[in-house]
């Protein structure tokens, strides 16, 4: 099993560490982590040849959900989900497995 400094070391492509500045004290750290979260995931999604036409939409749902919930993702909750997504799924018929993971 690898430890994270074992990780770093390797510099995984998409790892949030290679997106923020070292030496570098944010005002907003929360904001500085997301944002590098969303730039790491939009490189490993490049890595796998999706195009940006992709891999935008992707970014700004998250974006948009993070708004919604005012909180970053390691916040998340399932019941943020169900918030967001359960008076769509009542409308589009979607089966609740499929809006709610829990």
């Amino acid at each position: 099993m690898q430890h994270v400094s074992d990780l770093r070391v390797a510099g995984l492509p998409g790892a949030a560490h290679l997106a923020l500045v070292s030496g570098v004290i944010h005002l907003d750290p929360a904001s500085a982590v997301f944002e590098a979260m969303l730039e790491g995931w939009a490189t490993q999604q490049r890595a796998r040849f999706l195009k940006d036409n992709t891999i935008g939409p992707r970014l700004e749902l998250v974006r948009r959900f993070a708004a919604f919930t005012n909180q970053y993702p390691w916040q998340w909750e399932p019941a943020e989900g169900s918030r967001r997504f359960g008076p769509v799924a009542g409308k589009a018929r979607w089966r609740r497995s499929v809006t709610r993971c829990c």
